[in-house]
């Protein structure tokens, strides 16, 4: 099985070679989408195996050419990656299946390879052991991100997104790599094992990397300020989400900004729950473990503010696809408020915000492509899905997920457990769920009723003569939201699975650190 692991980027970085010899001959250019269908497919069945595998194991490692840690790059697999990266390769999957319908330009070929590279590095920031691969995984992510935005270079606004994106995005990885150079030079470590075991005990010797290599108090409170700056841009969180996420949700292919909430924007809400579990963890020496709570604490104002502000540009919105995004700020704000309560609960309600929202988003961009297709990007454009009942229905299930009030679906078990952790801690955060719930709810249910009483005329698309596939794939994302919504109400073990890894992932740094130093 480690194997494996380490065989899934690899069959991800194949595919999106093989996609691109395929433009070396006209018939090439036809079995693109069949490549790319069946890549994401055994991408998807790898990554399952890979969850069952650890689940049943614990923590796996792979070791890259065989060479140990801190030497060689290993990828540290437990059940937190492992879940995420299925999720990841869950969403292509769909989405290449989606864009299979959608994407009719003969450029196909390059959009899919494009689209396993963004994947690869996905799977590499959810995998890796090593903050410096963690940073070549994320620049791979970007790049892939940044082209697959402007992939209809014909539009200006869509190359005018990226850019926006790019130079950014270039500057946040930019500090990134700088805060890993700050702490490879108090460390004298790229390992996360390596460095989480030194945070915890600065006494400690390994192999090659040895001790402490200077004074990491100082240096682990300016590097740790500057990444937790950066993922709250890569998470998208208000105000940094001002930056990008709206326009480039806005302008890029439909499929692609559906996958990017699942493929590309949950790498910044894995990197906070590794970062506070496994390598800042509550038992960090007392000079880091202070650092953390004040951490934790701005954490938690940023997060409040962020969804309050986006759920009320949500209210207001009157394009499809920026109503997505601002929705998806809000849902990610939350999931980070629940990472920021440091507790098993909050951890919990973090990882099934990420899966609702993942489903919720992914259903509202699929009808919504079939909206831009007959229609236009406004709300109202939404009209065209009273012609399918179906399409019609799964819009309104994504829609009660995602503002989480019917026990029956998985958005409203993410919000009761942030709503119990915040119990835990003051009464006052129960109350700004609620009341950002209230703010949504505005949006949400006006998202609705516009497309259940507006009226609009249908343009000539080929695309329109069969909505079978997009149709299809938001009603099985539909149907696994009440699956899921009713697995955690009614089985005990799918709801001790979920609970458990809000605690293992606060206490398996042992094990992590172990099985990747010394096993």
């Amino acid at each position: 099985m480690q194997e494996l692991i380490g065989f899934l980027p690899i069959l991800l970085v194949t595919s999106a070679v093989v996609l691109l010899l395929c433009s070396l001959s006209p018939r090439g250019v036809r079995y693109a989408s069949l490549v790319a269908v069946l890549s994401s497919a055994a991408a998807f069945a790898m990554s399952l195996a890979i969850l069952h595998h650890v689940v049943h194991n614990g923590v796996t490692t792979y070791f890259f050419g065989g060479f140990r840690p801190p030497l060689g790059i290993p990828y540290t697999v437990d059940v937190l990656s492992a879940l995420l990266g299925l999720l990841s390769m869950a969403m292509l999957l769909l989405t290449v299946l989606y864009s299979t319908w959608f994407i009719t330009s003969k450029w196909a070929y390059l959009y899919y390879s494009l689209l396993f590279l963004m994947a690869t590095g996905s799977v590499g920031c959810f995998y890796t052991g090593d903050i410096f691969n963690f940073f070549v995984s994320l620049e791979l992510l970007a790049i892939a991100s940044y082209a697959l935005t402007a992939f209809y270079r014909g539009n200006p606004r869509a190359v005018t997104a990226a850019l926006r994106y790019a130079i950014s995005g270039t500057i946040a990885t930019s500090l990134y790599l700088f805060s890993v150079i700050l702490v490879y030079s108090a460390f004298g470590t790229l390992n996360i094992a390596d460095i989480a075991l030194k945070v915890r005990n600065p006494e400690a010797q390994v192999q090659f990397s040895q001790g402490i290599a200077g004074d990491i108090v100082l240096t682990s409170k300016v590097a740790f300020s500057i990444m937790t700056w950066v993922f709250l841009f890569k998470t998208a969180i208000l105000p940094l989400g001002f930056a990008w996420q709206p326009q480039v949700y806005a302008e890029a292919p439909v499929p692609i900004a559906a996958g990017f909430t699942a493929i590309t924007d949950a790498v910044g809400l894995y990197w906070f729950l590794r970062f506070f579990n496994t390598v800042l963890g509550r038992d960090a020496i007392p000079a880091l473990s202070s650092f953390r709570e004040a951490l934790l604490s701005f954490i938690q104002v940023v997060a409040i503010l962020s969804a309050l502000v986006a759920a009320l540009f949500m209210s207001m919105q009157r394009d499809a696809k920026k109503f997505i995004a601002y929705s998806t700020i809000s849902q990610f704000s939350l999931a980070l408020l629940g990472i920021s309560l440091d507790s098993s609960y909050g951890t919990a309600s973090a990882l099934l915000y990420i899966v609702s929202n993942a489903i919720g988003d992914a259903i509202l961009f699929y009808v919504t492509g079939i909206a831009v297709a007959g229609c236009g990007r406004s709300i109202k454009c939404l009209a065209v899905l009273k012609a399918s009942r179906c399409a019609l229905a799964s819009l309104l299930i994504a829609v009660l997920n995602l503002f989480g009030i019917i026990p029956l679906l998985l958005g409203f078990w993410a919000k009761m457990l942030l709503v119990l952790a915040g119990l835990g801690k003051s009464l006052a955060l129960p109350v700004v769920t609620l009341v950002v719930s209230g703010i949504a709810a505005i949006g949400y249910f006006r998202l609705l009723y516009t497309a259940i009483t507006s009226h609009t005329e249908v343009k000539s698309d080929p695309r329109l003569r069969s909505t079978a596939t997009p149709t299809l794939l938001a009603l099985v994302l539909a149907v696994t939201a009440i699956v899921l919504g009713l697995c955690f109400a009614l089985c005990t073990q799918f709801q001790n699975f979920i609970l458990g890894i809000g605690a293992e992932i606060a206490s398996n740094y042992g094990e992590y650190i172990v099985k990747t130093l010394w096993s």
